[in-house]
């Protein structure tokens, strides 16, 4: 006699962020992030779940005001700031890339949707002394977070937009 086995899997956070917190709270926790890229590492903030759950809205905000930017210009405005304030000790190059990965398939999202499709070779991510590397990917040199933003909007211009079943 099988007997369906109940197993409980145990999940630990640093922090769950409640529906009334705002911007600012949520861009505390991923800050010192921003040293560390200075600092040479590579980072990734990302948010992950359902349709329709707020993870736009959360790394993106809104243009309206800055109080109501999210993580993503945040993280942009304060990698400048940093540079300014140690130019006299450092001199920093910024590249920006941007892509989002959509059906299982990773998209450069600084082409347009045209280009995109005339692609012979998917990207993929490869392993490299470096690090991990997403061979083919556009990046384009920035000197200040107004060149970043306007490179975000031509991004978000070429996400993928999908209706699902779960946005009804």
């Amino acid at each position: 006699i099988q007997r369906d086995v109940v197993t409980k899997t145990r999940y630990e956070y640093d922090r769950v962020f409640t529906p009334s917190s705002v911007q600012e709270e949520i861009f505390k926790e991923v800050q010192p992030l921003c040293i560390s890229v200075l600092d040479g590492y590579n980072i990734c903030i990302f948010a992950y779940g359902q349709t329709g759950s707020g993870k736009t809205y959360t790394m993106q905000g809104s243009d309206a005001i800055s109080m109501h930017w999210g993580v993503s210009p945040r993280a942009v405005y304060e990698i400048f700031r940093l540079i300014n304030q140690m130019k006299d000790k450092w001199e920093y190059t910024v590249q920006f890339c941007m892509l989002e990965i959509y059906n299982e398939t990773i998209r450069d999202l600084l082409i347009s949707s045209d280009k995109m499709k005339k692609c012979d070779k998917p990207l993929d991510v490869r392993q490299t002394t470096d690090g991990n590397v997403v061979p083919g990917l556009t990046e384009e040199i920035v000197n200040s977070p107004d060149q970043v933003y306007d490179l975000m909007k031509k991004a978000n211009g070429n996400r993928a937009v999908g209706s699902h079943d779960m946005n009804e």
